[in-house]
C-alpha cells in the first residue's frame, strides 16, 4: 500500500536525480523546487518515470512506451496511459498539459507544484468531438474543459489547461488507479 509520503519520496529522488544528470546545480528549500530549472522534455520524463513506478505496484507493465508509441504505459492487461506533466505556472495556479493525442485508454495528467503533487485522470471517454464547434472537449462530471490545438496546422495534438482546483491531491492517486486497473 502507498502512502503520501512514499510518492512524494519517489518523486523527489527522481527530481534529484535528474537535477543531477543536468548538472543545474542550484538549491531550493521546498521539497520538488527544482522542478523550476527543467525544460519541457525533462519534465515530462520525470512524470513518465513516477507513474511507472506507481502503475507497477498494482499491475504489470509489459510496454513502458520508452520506444516513441501513442502511449507512455501498457498494462498486461492491455490498458494503455499517456502520462502528461507540468509544472505550475510562475503566475497564475494553471498547468499547461502539451502534445495530447486521444489513443489511450487513459490520459494521467500530473501537476508539480514546488511543495505538492497533483493529479487529474482522463478516461478515453471523457473527450468528446463537438462537430458544430469543431473542437474536443474533455469532460468528467460536471467538469468541462476544451482541448486546444497546439497550433492551427496541427489537427493530431492538443493542449489542455487546468487550474490547480481542477487537480485532485496525491492522496487519492492510489484510489484511482485501483479503480482502474482493477
Amino acid at each position: 500500500m502507498l502512502n503520501v509520503v512514499e510518492l512524494e519520496t519517489k518523486l523527489k529522488e527522481i527530481i534529484d536525480r535528474k537535477h543531477q544528470e543536468l548538472n543545474l546545480g542550484r538549491d531550493y528549500n521546498q521539497k520538488f523546487s527544482k522542478i523550476r530549472d527543467f525544460e519541457g522534455n525533462a519534465i515530462g520524463q520525470i512524470g513518465e518515470e513516477f507513474a511507472k513506478t506507481i502503475v507497477v505496484e498494482f499491475v504489470e507493465i509489459i510496454d513502458d512506451g520508452i520506444i516513441h508509441n501513442e502511449y507512455d504505459i501498457q498494462t498486461k492487461k492491455g490498458i494503455l496511459f499517456e502520462v502528461k506533466t507540468a509544472r505550475k505556472g510562475r503566475e497564475n495556479n494553471t498547468f499547461q498539459f502539451n502534445g495530447i493525442n486521444p489513443n489511450y485508454n487513459y490520459l494521467m495528467c500530473l501537476g508539480i507544484c514546488e511543495d505538492s503533487i497533483h493529479f487529474r485522470i482522463f478516461s478515453k471517454s471523457d473527450v468528446s468531438y463537438h462537430h458544430i464547434d469543431r473542437k474536443f472537449y474533455i469532460k468528467q462530471d460536471e467538469f468541462e474543459k476544451q482541448l486546444v490545438q497546439m497550433n492551427p496546422q496541427n489537427q493530431v495534438n492538443y493542449k489542455l489547461t487546468l487550474n490547480i482546483r481542477d487537480l485532485y491531491d496525491i492522496p487519492l492517486l492510489e484510489e484511482k488507479l485501483i479503480s482502474i486497473l482493477n
